[in-house]
């Protein structure tokens, strides 16, 4: 992976907070269709092995997400087959992951999803359940940010698509990771991992889509005063949320 999804915001010293962090997104930028992207064939091998850890859609959610799949499909001028779920066709023509987000009572659901890339969590236990409940493992999430989580989304909804970074240092660089080790924690230095995310929440129809393109990159391979300031940070998260990263002192 190359340090191309990586903003340099990360770097600045303030990344350790736990913000929404929205900012209005280039239409431009939304989705990587690179074919020759390392992390495609990974994406196909892992619908076709590991198709039902990696894509899961609620009932009702059919509409939503044939409607999110030519979106996607239009937005990277390509053709969906017609031969699968168009999720999973629209899936693999990009390397971004894909959650299909949906209003119904006032809450925002996760309906559907591909994500092949996940970062110590599992799909088929978020599906059905709103923002702010699938956050609820975060420290103080539901407290600090639920209520203003459900009033951004509800504003992308009104089509203001927007985008946001998120990070973390792990000890493993493996793309796919739905569960965290269970051994000892892991303590953050310079042969650990730098794994961004690229989250961007763009309205289709009545529904919200939320993209995740990740980049993993050694923290040896990054210059020193990147390195420095990515450890500095993570040195200054507060204790409850630094547990939960599986960060250790």
């Amino acid at each position: 992976m190359t340090g191309d999804d990586v903003p340099e915001e990360i770097f600045s010293g303030d990344a350790h907070r736990l913000t929404i962090g929205l900012r209005p997104l280039d239409m431009q930028t939304w989705l990587d269709p690179d074919p020759d992207d390392p992390q495609m064939p990974m994406r196909r091998d892992l619908l076709g092995s590991r198709r039902s850890e990696v894509f899961g859609a609620t009932a009702g959610s059919e509409s939503a997400r044939a409607e999110v799949a030519r979106a996607v499909a239009d937005h990277v001028q390509a053709e969906l087959p017609g031969r699968d779920d168009p999720l999973v066709e629209a899936a693999l023509l990009v390397r971004d992951d894909l959650c299909v987000l949906e209003q119904r009572e006032g809450r925002w659901l996760l309906t559907a999803g591909v994500v092949c890339f996940p970062s110590r969590w599992r799909l088929s236990e978020k599906l059905g359940q709103d923002v702010t409940t699938i956050h609820d493992p975060v420290p103080t999430y539901r407290a600090t940010l639920g209520q203003a989580t459900d009033a951004a989304i509800t504003a992308v909804g009104r089509m203001r698509p927007r985008w946001r970074v998120n990070w973390t240092l792990l000890d493993d660089p493996a793309l796919f990771q739905p569960s965290a080790p269970s051994g000892p924690s892991h303590r953050p230095g310079r042969e650990s991992f730098l794994r961004v995310e690229r989250q961007c929440l763009v309205p289709v129809g009545t529904a919200i889509v939320f993209t995740i393109r990740t980049t993993v990159l050694p923290v040896a391979g990054l210059d020193d005063d990147r390195a420095a300031a990515i450890l500095a940070s993570a040195a200054a998260t507060p204790d409850e949320l630094a547990r939960y990263k599986g960060w250790g002192t």
